[in-house]
């Protein structure tokens, strides 16, 4: 995990970058990310946000940088 990184805020994901590899749903050991499908692509999704631990799992497994804490 990058130490860098605080969060006390769950992840934001932006739906325009995000690929739908999965990663960040494999990373999440809550199992809160789901693949949404939304027309003919699939982006991330955190389904229960106030049960996020802010870990910061799913941040450090996307490849493209789709997943953010504002």
């Amino acid at each position: 995990m990058n130490d860098n990184l605080q969060c006390e805020i769950p992840p934001v994901v932006d739906k325009l970058r995000c690929t739908g590899c999965g990663r960040c749903v494999a990373a999440c050991s809550s199992r809160l990310i789901t693949l949404e499908v939304d027309g003919f692509r699939k982006h991330a999704r955190l389904s229960a946000p106030e049960r996020c631990s802010c870990c910061l799992a799913c941040i450090d497994a996307c490849p493209v940088g789709a997943l953010r804490c504002d």
